[in-house]
């Protein structure tokens, strides 16, 4: 493998001067109104994509922002932030200042998700690192665009006193001094904005030098936090440290597991190869039980340090020489509504959209690999027993569609149609030479002859090894003609050959010395990338929809939601090729914990791949796995059958009869739930509640519901526990305060207490709160 080193870019916003002591008015857009100091309070949009006026006052020792939404307040002389809720209740504080000149600071991902080498990172308020940084990448395999590890190093520093404070427009800069020796400043800038957060941006000045900045805030003793996307490694992550950084296609490891699980230290939440906090879809927005919601915008990689080396602290921290994050001080339902409304939310889908949806890929890597011929044969079989086994089928995907002629696609879709069911294609993020069979060869040539990918330094097409051993090249969204190109491809599967929508895979392979049409290179797009992507195809599928009225449903694997992130542009998204075993992972024990993480955000339309999709490792699901996993989905937001295609897809049918007909009874199950996952989904588009929700959301000041990882609600008033436990025949389930009917019995119970229910190999343990009658 080769590597490579980092490189970064540094800015700072400029800042705006105004009165000393002013009511402000929101700055809502890119131009700022004049600040009038006789004006009194300046009424401002109070919706939540406006900002609330706010009142900024500079004292002798403090300084303060005020507004309906909370209060920060800056204490001078120790330099120390504090936060405080709309009543006036602190929510959120900076630590003490600490630590001396020259010490040494150490942030170090380690190779293969170990955690062997101690952390010296500084908890004190604004620190930063002056030193060096160093980030190889895997260059081929599966798991190209990972680190192998990422490391700083030098010496640390911090804010001490703030020197100087200036009114803006709608908040204060800030000057702060520091213990570096060579007199380096500190510029902060902070400002109530939209969704009723106040942001943070923070800068050194000089930069020269700065590989990380970072801030520190005291940790209570009952904190959880909740968030941070696409997680298998806990729902609550207090303790953990995360990095921010998309990761290709960790998984656990199955037969080995016995000894990488002990080797690794980590337990049986190890995902090789780059540890159990690995993710492909990564969000730097978490939700706490203290009363606020916090997010980083920053698209380099970053790090959460939440209690991880300092149990009294936690650390938000970022490579490079400014930082920028937001707090919303509320409850954790007003935290999720306020960043989720920064982040983005998933769009409402037509209901067929949910599923039950049957996915045909294409078999590669095998002696059995498709051709043209037998892939197609395989599709009109498909059809063949949708009918013959009158399944209620909403949606098929092919995803080779690419390999046949184009009248056989769409004939294909014609035949969908005519039975009422959608039509959903394929496409990723680059083009290849690789057996794949999900685009023409041709399309590579084109690609690469006009332009449209993204170059190395020299100006060259940038080539990596595919997951699939072949050749690919990341297409370049920064590139006008590359989008025009793009443009066409989705036009040609939505309109020539009328299909529904489609899988847009992929997106996490951007290596840190790429380099992009409009200046910019993989330190800050290898994380952004995937939300041009997805914004790239929103617009052509607006401008599709607008015109002809019909609703397309497209899902994805890799994202990024930060502040305007990829949530807020996709319909759905998967958790990205799940190994088919039970692990907690990468297996079927892994879902709830992913669905939860990133539904919290805005991230809600969860899609697993029924019995799971990379199986080299563990040999394909049996029977047993694929009706738990049927079942698991039957109450999640869509219910997808998606599986191997190096050992063969499995239909439902193909176990036989028994298993046929649990799998019908889940998806009948899922069905009678649709009107009441749409119901909510349209809700959460205003409330930013997910659908699918972690018990913290309903039951907050239950300590155990908080740390619940494998049940959820669907809704307020139903409680799912499915069975993610090989050979399991019961489930033991806690039930929070409350009267809760157990939906295949009939019992009742009241909570809070724990109960063992029955859970035969065809049912799914679920609950309705007592007199609800919720589907």
């Amino acid at each position: 493998m080769n590597t490579l080193l980092t490189c970064r870019i540094h800015w700072a916003r400029p800042l705006c001067l105004g009165a000393a002591t002013v009511m402000l008015a929101a700055c809502l857009g890119g131009s700022n109104p004049p600040v009038n100091p006789g004006a009194g309070v300046v009424t401002g949009n109070e919706s939540d994509s406006g900002v609330q006026a706010t009142q900024v006052s500079l004292g002798e020792q403090t300084v303060s922002l005020r507004n309906t939404n909370g209060r920060v307040e800056v204490l001078k002389n120790p330099l120390r932030i504090r936060v405080f809720n709309g009543n006036d209740e602190l929510v959120l504080e900076q630590v003490e200042s600490a630590g001396g000149a020259l010490e040494p600071g150490v942030a170090l991902n380690e190779p293969l998700g170990s955690d062997y080498v101690p952390r010296r990172v500084l908890s004190a308020p604004f620190a930063f690192i002056v030193g060096a940084e160093v980030a190889p990448q895997v260059r081929a395999t599966p798991w190209v665009g990972n680190y192998l590890t990422q490391g700083l190093f030098g010496l640390q520093y911090h804010g001490t006193e703030v020197l100087e404070a200036v009114p803006t427009v709608n908040g204060v800069a800030l000057t702060i001094a520091t213990n570096d020796p060579s007199g380096r400043l500190l510029n902060v800038n902070i400002q109530a904005v939209d969704n009723n957060a106040f942001e943070v941006r923070l800068a050194a000045n000089p930069a020269q030098g700065v590989v990380m900045v970072a801030d520190s805030f005291v940790l209570r003793g009952d904190e959880s936090f909740y968030g941070f996307g696409g997680r298998h490694n806990a729902v609550n992550q207090r303790g953990n440290l995360l990095t921010n950084f998309i990761q290709a296609q960790n998984v656990g490891a199955g037969p080995l597991g016995p000894v990488a699980n002990t080797a690794s230290g980590k337990g049986d939440v190890y995902m090789f190869p780059s540890g159990p906090d690995a993710a492909y879809y990564i969000s730097t927005a978490f939700a706490s039980s203290s009363g606020y919601g916090f997010m980083l915008d920053s698209t380099r990689p970053s790090r959460y340090d939440l209690g991880a080396t300092n149990p009294q602290a936690w650390q938000v921290n970022v490579s490079g020489s400014d930082m920028v994050y937001l707090i919303t001080p509320g409850d954790e339902k007003k935290a999720l509504r306020s960043l989720s409304g920064l982040q983005g939310r998933h769009r409402v889908p037509l209901q067929a959209d949910l599923g039950p949806t049957l996915s045909r890929a294409v078999r590669v890597l095998s002696a059995q690999a498709d051709d043209a011929a037998s892939y197609e044969a395989k599709i009109w079989e498909d059809l063949a027993q949708i009918d013959a086994l009158q399944l209620p089928v909403k949606g098929y995907a092919f995803e080779g569609w690419e390999i046949l002629p184009r009248q056989t696609s769409k004939t294909i879709i014609e035949a969908l149609h005519d039975r009422n069911i959608r039509a959903y294609l394929y496409i990723r993020n680059y083009v290849g030479l690789d057996p794949a069979n999900t685009e023409r060869p041709e399309t590579f040539t084109e690609a690469l002859e006009a332009g449209y990918v993204v170059n190395d330094a020299a100006g060259l097409p940038y080539l990596f090894g595919t997951p699939f051993g072949g050749l690919g090249a990341a297409i370049d969204f920064t590139n006008p003609a590359a989008v025009a190109w793009w443009e066409g491809r989705i036009r040609e599967m939505l309109e020539d050959l009328g299909a529904d929508g489609f899988m847009q895979d992929f997106g996490e392979h951007i290596a840190l010395d790429m380099h992009f049409f409009d200046g910019s290179t993989g330190q800050t797009m290898h994380n952004h990338y995937p939300t041009l992507f997805h914004q790239t195809t929103r617009k052509i599928i607006d401008d599709i929809e607008s015109k002809s009225g019909r609703r397309i449903f497209f899902w994805t694997r890799a994202g990024y939601s930060g502040r305007q992130g990829s949530s807020g542009f996709e319909s759905s998204n998967f958790p990205g090729d799940e190994t088919s075993d039970w692990s907690r992972a990468s297996g079927l024990a892994s879902l709830t914990t992913d669905m939860l993480s990133r539904g919290a955000t805005g991230s809600y339309g969860f899609n697993t791949d029924i019995g799971g999709y990379f199986d080299y490792h563990t040999g394909p699901a049996d029977a047993e796995l694929y009706t738990r996993w049927s079942f698991w989905a039957a109450l999640s937001p869509v219910f997808r059958v998606h599986n191997s295609s190096s050992n063969g897809v499995r239909m439902p049918w193909f176990y036989g009869d028994e298993t046929l007909a649990h799998w019908r009874k889940a998806a009948e199950l899922h069905l009678k739930a649709a009107p009441l996952i749409m119901k909510l989904w349209q809700e959460a588009q205003s409330s930013g509640v997910p659908p699918v929700r972690g018990l913290w959301v309903e039951f907050p000041k239950d300590e155990r519901a908080r740390q619940e990882d494998q049940q959820w609600m669907l809704g307020p008033n139903v409680l799912v526990a499915p069975v993610v436990e090989q050979g399991a025949t019961s489930r033991n389930v806690y039930l929070p305060q409350g009267c809760w009917k157990h939906m295949d019995t009939g019992m009742q119970f009241m909570g809070p207490r724990d109960v063992t229910v029955p859970a035969p190999i065809d049912s799914l343990p679920y609950f309705f709160k007592c007199g609800v009658n919720a589907f």
